[in-house]
């Protein structure tokens, strides 16, 4: 049972940082981000003083997170094209 939970941790852990270290297209991230995210919050939440993402590793998360939730069904490459939109427009992280 342990050595399963391990492989499952890593493997999610390996395709977190392939997503985190895929190269994304800001224009269509943009697309995505104006169609899907904007139906549950406005732009403000990137750029409220206490938002919750603090870090690029944390924004990969959280876009995963909401596409998850939201039953978007997005490829890895939409996922790095949202993550570069919103790190590139409001977060800057490096």
């Amino acid at each position: 049972m342990a050595n399963k939970t391990l492989l499952i941790t890593t493997l999610l852990l390996t395709l977190h940082a392939a997503n985190a270290l895929a190269e994304g297209d800001a224009q269509k991230g943009q697309v995505l981000v104006d169609n899907n995210c904007v139906s549950c919050h406005d732009h403000s939440i990137y750029t409220r003083p206490n938002h919750i993402v603090t870090s690029y590793g944390e924004l990969v998360a959280r876009v995963e997170f909401c596409e998850t939730q939201n039953g978007k069904n997005w490829s890895a490459q939409q996922i790095a094209d949202a993550v570069s939109y919103l790190n590139k427009a409001f977060y800057k992280f490096k």
